[in-house]
């Protein structure tokens, strides 16, 4: 079908009553509709394109036809979306952080700003972003429709702490200092991140003991966040429903990086398979 906006929300309309339904419709369509327009990303970098002519592209109107966009203009077409199914949105700006950039510094990082939205079901404001979204793999796709604010401020910093959607919004030190974490991590099963722990002798770093748990998960340091070696001695304590990875603070320095990876082991017709993820998690104290 070839429709223009106004058409395709009437068809979406026509076809699905419930509010929820209808936003997810739209954030699914985007997903699968619209493309990450990296030439004009390229010339943002090199700063090749004016700001006038950035807005003029990321036009929900623009995108829409053009079916390419960079973050504004999904944020800028959902929300022209979500106005005309009568629910509230807003469009969020601020700074990201990726396996490229671990800590945001608001001065020099404009590379990492970012749009997303927030918009309004059932009297909540909820968390998306239509971008990160885009993804041929139906959970991950999942997962950047209502993030938890929770979650969500493991990557999305925005400009106005309002946006964080938390109780205590966090500073940007107190961002740049918790755990980059992967959306791989509650993928797998597990509901909360990590804790790095410490008495007079030992580092703890512990996480949820899942059941039935096919993944194994492993801890690297490094003294200056390029090279990563494994942690000497880490011994492996299963305590009330945890893991507990204790290691002596003898070999840690004062500032230390650390990486998460998890690994799965499956055997298929007498074929050993591994499937691994990198960078999961990176933290550093």
């Amino acid at each position: 079908m070839n429709l223009d906006m106004w058409d395709l929300t009437d068809y979406a309309k026509k076809r699905i009553k419930d509010k929820n339904q209808l936003a997810k419709f739209f954030y699914y369509w985007i997903g699968s509709n619209i493309q990450y327009d990296n030439e004009l990303f390229e010339k943002i970098l090199a700063g090749t394109i004016t700001n006038e002519e950035f807005s003029e592209k990321q036009d929900e109107y623009d995108v829409y036809e053009n079916r390419k966009g960079v973050c504004a203009g999904y944020a800028n077409l959902f929300k022209w979306f979500m106005n005309e199914i009568d629910i509230e949105a807003v469009v969020v700006t601020g700074h990201i952080r990726d396996l490229r950039n671990h800590y945001v510094e608001l001065e020099s990082d404009d590379n990492f700003r970012h749009a997303w939205n927030a918009i309004k079901l059932n009297d909540e404001w909820v968390l998306v972003d239509t971008t990160w979204g885009t993804s041929k793999e139906q959970e991950t796709s999942e997962y950047y429709f209502d993030i938890k604010p929770e979650f969500s401020i493991l990557t999305h910093y925005p400009e106005n702490n309002k946006w964080q959607l938390l109780k205590e919004p966090l500073t940007l030190e107190e961002f740049n200092n918790s755990q980059f974490v992967k959306p791989i991590w509650f993928m797998i099963g597990f509901t909360e991140v990590p804790k790095l722990m410490a008495d007079k002798d030992f580092y703890y770093f512990t996480f949820q003991d899942l059941p039935n748990n096919e993944w194994s998960v492993g801890l690297t340091m490094s003294t200056d966040n390029l090279n990563f070696e494994p942690i000497n001695d880490i011994k492996v304590i299963d305590q009330d429903g945890r893991t507990y990875f204790r290691f002596g603070k003898t070999q840690v320095p004062k500032i230390a990086y650390f990486k998460v990876k998890v690994v799965k082991f499956e055997n298929e017709g007498g074929q050993l398979y591994k499937t691994e993820h990198e960078d999961v998690i990176n933290f550093k104290i």
